[in-house]
């Protein structure tokens, strides 16, 4: 986390008005393991603070909620010059592989993607293109203008996956991606990302193959590239 003292702006992502950070925002360790999450509290959807501010909150809440037993995490609201934005570090659990060293793209970070990407916990129906019952069809991908660097979002098994799930948990999962591999120029993804599956035309439950269905990639490369699709879809074992 910066240590600078410059007022940073956050704000709800999706509402109007620009800021530096949308909200809800993401910190993490490199081993994954620790998330340090910024949101803000009911009724106001955005303020500002100095990223030192956060830093110190971060590890009060260490010294005091993680350092003793049970440590569980911890919040603090009232942060911000309106008191408005509230912070919690909680623990997490990665599904998390990465590709080879120098496989990320030619920078050190995807962040402004991720940053774009929506992050609400509405549950929504994944499955392939044209069903109607999917509410998001399948692959999903957001790409930068040049298309060097991107958010995939497909099945385990493209073409054929139907699963449940919410934006939420595939934010976090890209969020991963970024701090435990693109930061240390590797290409990565994320598995076991659905909730509940939901059966196929002829009535079978297909709950067996995708218990992985759903995978964010963070590379580069663009959504058609043959090489991106295999690095996506099909070199990452689930454990």
């Amino acid at each position: 986390m910066a240590s600078h003292t410059t007022p940073r702006s956050f704000g709800e992502r999706g509402t109007p008005g620009v800021y530096l950070a949308p909200l809800p925002y993401r910190y993490l360790s490199h081993d994954g393991l620790c998330a340090v999450d910024v949101a803000h509290t009911a009724g106001v959807l955005s303020d500002t603070i100095a990223p030192i501010d956060l830093k110190i909150a971060t590890r009060l809440i260490i010294q005091i909620c993680i350092q003793q037993s049970p440590n569980e995490g911890g919040l603090i609201t009232g942060l911000g010059q309106n008191k408005a934005l509230a912070l919690r570090v909680v623990p997490y659990r990665p599904t998390v592989k990465c590709g080879p060293d120098n496989s990320g793209p030619p920078w050190v970070s995807c962040r402004d993607i991720i940053d774009k990407m929506p992050a609400n916990n509405k549950r929504q129906v994944f499955g392939p293109r044209g069903d109607e019952r999917a509410t998001v069809p399948l692959p999903w991908s957001y790409m930068t203008a040049r298309q060097r660097c991107g958010v995939i979002v497909d099945g385990k098994e493209p073409g054929r996956t139907f699963d449940t799930g919410d934006w939420y948990k595939i934010w976090a999962a890209a969020n991963a991606v970024e701090f435990m591999c693109t930061q240390l120029g590797r290409n990565g993804s994320a598995t076991s990302l659905g909730l509940t599956s939901i059966s196929d035309n002829e009535g079978s439950d297909t709950a067996g193959n995708i218990a992985s269905a759903l995978m964010p990639y963070i590379g580069q490369g663009k959504a058609d590239d043959p090489e991106l699709k295999h690095l996506t879809f099909g070199t990452h074992p689930d454990k």
